[in-house]
């Protein structure tokens, strides 16, 4: 008899009812959970999932969110916030693992944000492994077309794909809209669309943060879907506790210099870096763009490259992070002029930091564009340490 091949059988079994009783189990813990919302989407999904999960928990809810982005972070009622502990690689079957731990909390409710990029397994994530009574579909924009793409109608069609047939599909979603609602409606799926008007300036004016009025009116209707009155919800989400790669605004100043810097590395597509300007007013005096790259996004270099030339004008262009050439010749080519772009590339935080303060010119604007993951967090963090912040 091949002992070795009989052992290596025997503990294929073992796995396999070991894999059997870990979904069973599982499956026991969906029931456990009353409530389960899935946040979907291209941008603004760890903001979504936070801004839902704080609105739930003041509408009487016992909430675990856990989001993926920036930070992953598992957060209780909105007052508890813990890490994601990894032991290896971002895995899907880490879901698992939140839902076990949403029952062992005694949760009625979890908000977690989708953290899947692959379409097959955005779909086994949501219709296998959560199985959501409601999906959140942010909005549709070109990001890791690679993946999801490669056209906004790919990427409208596998969020969808994903969705499960009984769950219901919320989304702020304009211009592709009608995409998302053909492809739920070939499956039968319900689909609302959410209108930022309904959030009033007024109410908006009361986050401690720059939030994005399509988030927190996302965040509401489903509240409001809920039976949680809009008073009760806003209220919790004053107070919600903000994703690290929220849009932040710092009053600093340094070497008798007082400038304004604004941390939109988060936002790291064109279309949402674009709407963040737009948002902020368009500036045109004494406005500066930070622009950092990534060693492997060379594709969003190129595409930042081409919103700077199209929609973003600016006194100087800071060029940080890695592999910053592409971003320069491509924005060369373009037509943008070789003097004001800086390339300050594969620097120190440190000298960056110094090679930009002695550019600009007092009460600058500066607004930081990119990839916040690694260096872009490392700068930010530098320039607030160093900039001796200010109240505002």
């Amino acid at each position: 008899m091949d002992y070795g091949f009989f052992l290596l059988f025997l503990l294929l079994i073992i796995v396999i009812i070991l894999s059997r009783i870990e979904w069973v189990n599982h499956q026991r813990n969906l029931k456990a959970v009353a409530l389960r919302v899935v946040v979907n989407g291209t941008r603004g999904k760890s903001t979504v999932t936070r801004l839902i999960g704080a609105g739930l928990s003041a509408g009487g809810f016992k909430v675990l969110s856990k989001t993926t982005g920036t930070k992953p972070r598992i957060i209780l009622n909105n007052t508890i916030e813990m890490p994601v502990i990894r032991p290896g690689r971002p895995n899907i079957m880490e879901q698992l693992r939140i839902i076990k731990k949403a029952v062992q909390e005694r949760v009625n409710a979890v908000v977690i944000e989708n953290m899947s990029l692959r379409p097959d397994l955005q779909r086994t994530e949501e219709s296998k492994i959560i199985n959501p009574d409601i999906v959140v579909i942010t909005n549709v924009r070109s990001d890791h077309l690679d993946v999801m793409g490669p056209s906004l109608k790919d990427i409208a069609r596998n969020f969808i794909n994903a969705v499960p047939k009984r769950a219901k599909v919320f989304t702020a979603e304009r211009e592709n809209f009608l995409l998302l609602k053909k492809f739920a409606e070939e499956r039968n799926i319900e689909i609302f669309q959410v209108k930022e008007e309904n959030i009033s300036d007024d109410e908006m004016k009361r986050f401690p943060y720059l939030e994005h009025r399509e988030n927190v009116a996302l965040a509401i209707e489903i509240c409001n879907h809920l039976g949680i009155p809009k008073k009760v919800a806003l209220k919790g989400m004053y107070n919600y506790i903000p994703d690290p790669g929220i849009l932040r605004k710092f009053e600093l100043r340094f070497n008798n210099k007082n400038f304004t810097l604004l941390n939109a590395l988060a936002a790291n597509d064109p279309d949402s870096t674009f709407l963040i300007y737009e948002r902020i007013g368009s500036p045109k005096e004494n406005f500066y763009l930070i622009v950092n790259c990534r060693n492997d996004r060379i594709d969003r270099s190129r595409q930042l490259a081409r919103l700077v030339k199209e929609k973003i004008t600016a006194k100087l262009y800071f060029i940080t992070g890695g592999n910053t050439k592409i971003f320069y010749r491509e924005a060369i080519k373009l037509g943008v002029e070789r003097e004001k772009l800086i390339d300050l590339g594969e620097m120190s935080v440190k000298d960056v930091f110094s090679g930009i303060t002695e550019r600009i010119e007092n009460d600058a604007l500066l607004l930081a564009i990119g990839n916040i993951v690694g260096y872009g967090e490392r700068l930010i963090e530098y320039f607030i340490k160093t900039g001796s912040p200010q109240k505002i």
